[in-house]
């Protein structure tokens, strides 16, 4: 599979917080190269179903990415808007947007200019309330074509590769990672398993809650959820990032022991660089919603490296990325008849 190529498909597609079905649509497509047993759970959860006996195996990346809505129509035509679920304001103003009301209209995000702003307001981000989406269409127009609750995306550009294998692009939290699960079904699709596997591109992980359907409807044995982790940026404190080559894998009360022991055994086989992600909390990521459910679910959480999250020029490693996948496809194929005990806790 061209992951360039997948990741492209997927980051071009959009699909905010809540309202997933378009890019739901393009996982779909992809999933159809590998099984036939597809379905969408009716929070919007996109699944695909590979091996016929053993234990489950539910494998989860959400596909929701963060945007915007619309919230008011000014009288001369131009959008207020409200963030949905973590855009940054701050990196707003002069971005590009789409506006998806009835036909989807090029906007850009403006505010006003250092020249005009009182004593000491230019040295001060702006708010999101200082900043209008202008169409650039008279009020009549606008209002026959956008309604209040209507999404705003980034512009829908196609990543852009840069020096050492990293790109760069929009929706990488947490589009990558369905590409990593995409690249783990093609690993996998010439494998004799001993498990099956249930892949999901969840939705609503941005404001929590897809992934809890998910587990009721797969009712795995056993799960692993990937999302992006941050990767090192100048002033972030080292313990808070991860190496951009390097394949994060958490442990902490969120995470089952025994998965994150056999998650790690899986990137040393290979020899995959990786390094430890220390949550002493809740990771904020599906694991958190995948764990407490059905009584409980031993859990693992994957994360690949990432600089400048929530922003349209967020940027990671293809590298990393395809070693994410290899090391979900060799825990996968590690699964045997031994799996209960491999994840029976210490005494």
């Amino acid at each position: 599979m061209d992951v360039f190529e997948a990741l492209s498909a997927l980051t071009t597609t959009p699909g905010v917080t809540g309202n997933e079905v378009a890019v739901s649509e393009v996982v779909k497509g992809y999933y159809k190269a590998y099984t036939d047993d597809i379905f969408i759970d009716p929070m919007g959860n996109t699944y695909a179903h590979i091996g016929d006996h053993g234990p489950v195996l539910l494998v989860q990346a959400h596909m929701d990415e963060v945007g915007m809505m619309v919230t008011d129509i000014e009288e001369d035509g131009l959008l207020r808007i409200r963030s949905v679920a973590g855009v940054d304001p701050r990196v707003l103003p002069g971005s590009e947007v789409l506006v998806h009301g009835k036909r989807v209209l090029n906007a850009v995000m403006g505010a006003i200019p250092p020249h005009l702003q009182q004593s000491g307001d230019n040295t001060k981000p702006y708010s999101i309330d200082d900043m209008v989406c202008d169409t650039g269409l008279d009020a009549a127009e606008v209002n026959e074509l956008v309604r209040v609750g209507d999404n705003v995306t980034f512009a829908l550009l196609p990543p852009m590769k840069l020096k050492n294998n990293i790109v760069a692009g929009k929706t990488f939290d947490d589009r990558a990672c369905i590409t990593v699960m995409l690249e783990a079904m093609d690993i996998l699709k010439k494998s004799k398993l001993d498990c099956q596997v249930i892949f999901c591109a969840t939705v609503q992980e941005e404001c929590g809650g897809g992934a809890r359907a998910s587990v009721w409807n797969a009712k795995p044995d056993m799960a692993i959820a990937m999302d992006v982790c941050h990767a090192p940026t100048p002033g972030v404190k080292p313990f808070d990032a991860i190496d951009i080559t390097k394949v994060s894998i958490t442990c902490g009360p969120n995470i089952h022991p025994k998965m994150f022991k056999m998650i790690t055994e899986a990137a040393d086989e290979q020899n995959i660089p990786w390094d430890y992600d220390v949550a002493p909390a809740h990771t904020g990521t599906d694991a958190w919603d995948t764990q407490i459910q059905m009584g409980g679910v031993a859990t693992g959480l994957i994360s690949l490296p990432l600089r400048y999250m929530h922003t349209s020029v967020e940027e990671i490693s293809l590298t990393t990325l395809k070693n994410c996948a290899k090391v979900i496809a060799r825990f996968a194929q590690n699964i045997g008849a031994d799996w209960e005990e491999k994840l029976c806790l210490d005494d």
